[in-house]
């Protein structure tokens, strides 16, 4: 049974996590943060999820996706890091300019990479945790 506090700390919380998560990611690539900080930050927000709502609930809602999750993650980091081939090696930073209307948005490998880590640090560590904090069953499995 939940208390109500873990409730409100979560609806509170989570969303300031994720924005948070959110902005590591995006500016990770030019300055310190990047995808596996931001991970750690949704992970963070996730078993905030866990301890006030139950692992069974947060199971059901994303534990069908986080292999998923990881196997995206890795060939997203893979792709990127291997587009840099094309344009003279491994790793080779490649930026292109996206126009929204009067703003323009710079994607490039970096910023793909640090997706990849994201997704991949998000799924283990998500995984981790729902093992942590699952019930023994009679027959002493978790």
């Amino acid at each position: 049974m939940t208390e109500r506090y873990m409730r409100l700390l979560d609806y509170v919380l989570t969303p300031v996590l994720m924005m948070l998560a959110l902005f590591l990611l995006l500016r990770g690539h030019n300055n310190p943060g990047g995808g596996f900080i931001a991970g750690l930050m949704v992970s963070a927000a996730l078993q905030l999820q866990i301890m006030s709502r139950g692992e069974p609930f947060v199971r059901a809602r994303i534990g069908r996706y986080l292999h998923l999750m990881i196997g995206i993650g890795l060939l997203t980091a893979v792709s990127a890091a291997s587009v840099g081939l094309l344009y003279g090696g491994f790793f080779k930073g490649v930026w292109w300019r996206i126009p929204l209307g009067p703003l323009a948005f710079d994607f490039g490998t970096p910023v793909a990479f640090d997706i990849g880590v994201f997704l991949v640090v998000i799924s283990a560590v998500v995984s981790y945790l729902l093992g942590l904090n699952a019930k023994e069953e009679k027959g002493g499995r978790a």
